[in-house]
């Protein structure tokens, strides 16, 4: 496993190496002149050049591409061309309201789309499996910003139940502690702005969390309906064993390798892709503040952020890996058969 584990780590470097040059060679080939765009219209054009010049654009690309690769080994990708604050303190300051949106939306998707997967599987063609089919079409259909807008309308507009943007009421303060507003609320003991805060959470977190419980409440039911057609659930019921103990145990938890590979998966997809969500409900993440960036053609964020969500899906696809070696004993990594 050890050796496994090692293997995998090594072949991040390609990985991260090949993203990392894909969106620099984009940024600098597709994206706009920066200069104008930071220092405005009116700018001459002997300011641009002066920029360029101190930023090190005006380097060769492969001086450029070197220096910014040297610089991210260490940990640093430079400073924002428009507020000149480190990187990944303005990635820093912003990636916990990502982290909580995603936690948020990966829990509600798993309990419920297990749930559903379940039952869906047991009731095999009732009307509960044929409803699960047509909400897993329509989660996997429906454009997350028209749900976000939809939900904004209904829960906000028309029933006045949830706050439609923002983490948290300016009413409130939070201790920022870990930067997650459910945790630090808590850990400060103040359960009038923890509500709030989940209040906010609310609508975001079922939006984003809508496709993924799509995604796997079909893989639930999918890998359900195979296990509990295989000869040991028959021989579970002729013992007398009792039917909940027959699914949960013997059939759900020999179902869950599929299931763990799309929850893992779908995590790291929802850090990096919480973009339209966090647009729509003005949540201060890091996916609408990369939107902003692209917009300014501010390329050390842009660098920084493809490559942190890189390298976060890369760890998750580790991590599902090795959660298989304990569901299921029959896998031994990094041993060969006899």
């Amino acid at each position: 496993m050890v050796k496994y584990i090692l293997k995998r780590l090594l072949m991040l470097i390609p990985v991260l190496i090949g993203v990392s040059l894909i969106v620099f060679v984009l940024l600098r080939v597709a994206a706009p002149d920066p200069a104008p765009v930071v220092l405005g219209e009116h700018a001459t054009e002997e300011s641009m050049e002066a920029w360029r010049e101190v930023n090190g654009l005006n380097d060769n690309i492969v001086k450029q591409y070197v220096d910014f690769i040297v610089n991210a080994v260490q940990g640093d990708f430079g400073e924002s061309y428009y507020t000149n604050t480190s990187v990944m303190q303005e990635i820093g300051a912003r990636f916990p309201a990502t982290i909580e949106i995603a936690i948020f939306a990966i829990i509600v998707a798993s309990i419920f789309g297990i749930l559903i997967g379940v039952v869906a599987a047991v009731k095999k063609n009732s009307i509960v499996d044929n409803a699960s089919m047509v909400l897993s079409l329509v989660g996997v259909s429906i454009p997350i910003f028209w749900l976000g807008i939809l939900l904004i309308i209904l829960f906000t507009k028309v029933l006045g139940w949830l706050p439609a943007s923002g983490r948290i009421d300016v009413t409130f303060s939070v201790n920022d502690i870990t930067g997650l507003y459910l945790v630090d609320t808590l850990i400060a003991g103040d359960f009038a702005a923890f509500k709030n805060a989940l209040w906010h959470l609310i609508l975001p977190g079922m939006t984003l969390a809508l496709y993924t419980l799509a995604i796997i409440s079909r893989m639930t039911r999918s890998s359900m309906l195979d296990t509990l057609n295989q000869d040991y659930i028959r021989t579970a019921r002729s013992k007398g064993l009792s039917e909940g103990k027959v699914i949960i145990k013997h059939g759900l938890r020999n179902a869950l390798m599929p299931i763990v590979t799309v929850i893992g998966l779908q995590l790291g997809s929802l850090l990096g892709g919480a973009v339209l969500t966090e647009t729509v409900f003005a949540w201060p993440g890091i996916g609408s503040y990369t939107v902003e960036c692209i917009n300014k053609s501010d390329f050390p964020v842009i660098q920084a952020v493809v490559l942190i969500i890189a390298t976060i899906f890369v760890f998750m696809n580790l991590i599902v890996d090795i959660i298989y070696a304990f569901l299921d004993p029959r896998i031994k990594y990094g041993r060969k058969e006899a």
